[in-house]
């Protein structure tokens, strides 16, 4: 059975700033939204547009390529006329949903209620 002591032996600054660092890529207003609706698929813009709701074309622009430039999240546009461009999660992106599922659950236990 492993315990704290069997791991590597990280400082409190350390896990403050890798936890900072974690939390910093979720930040967007938008972004945890989109990662959600985008680890059921890859979506075209127009599909994120209607399914996010309630955000502007600005802001999801905005949204789309702060998470692109993170790597999370990865851009295709297709030789069409007019260009097709279709958003998916990278596989640091899919690597985000097992703690995204975490959080939601810890949410659901302990924030019963909230928004």
């Amino acid at each position: 059975m492993s315990t704290l002591d069997d791991t590597v032996d990280v400082g409190d600054l350390e896990m403050i700033e890798g936890t900072r660092a974690a939390l910093s890529l979720l930040q967007g207003k938008w972004s945890v939204d989109v990662l959600y609706l985008l680890a059921s698929g890859t979506r075209r813009y127009s599909e994120i547009l209607y399914e996010v709701g309630e955000i502007s074309k600005k802001t999801l622009t905005q949204t789309l390529r702060a998470l692109e430039r993170d790597g999370l999240v990865a851009r295709r546009v297709a030789p069409e006329v007019p260009a097709r461009v279709e958003y998916s999660l990278t596989r640091l992106g899919w690597s985000l949903t097992g703690p995204l599922m975490t959080m939601y659950e810890w949410s659901a236990e302990y924030l019963p209620g909230r928004d």
